[in-house]
């Protein structure tokens, strides 16, 4: 049984609630859309700090060899 939250959607013709479906259907479409992208660019992100983090490491190894400080 649907909730009363919902029962407003009964008064609607049939045109009207596939007008609702295929906006809602849009805006689905575009979270999907959006999400993808933001997961497609958390990735980029991480290699991005995975490579300075790697970088700086070994740059640090450098330096400590030339003060003496590592062997």
């Amino acid at each position: 049984m649907p909730s009363e939250e919902y029962e407003h959607y009964r008064l609607l013709s049939s045109e009207d609630l596939i007008t609702i479906i295929e906006k809602k259907d849009k805006e689905i479409k575009n979270l999907h859309r959006n999400l993808k992208e933001m997961k497609e660019l958390k990735n980029k992100y991480t290699a991005y700090n995975q490579f300075h983090i790697e970088e700086i490491t070994r740059l640090d190894e450098i330096i400590g060899k030339q003060k003496g400080l590592r062997k």
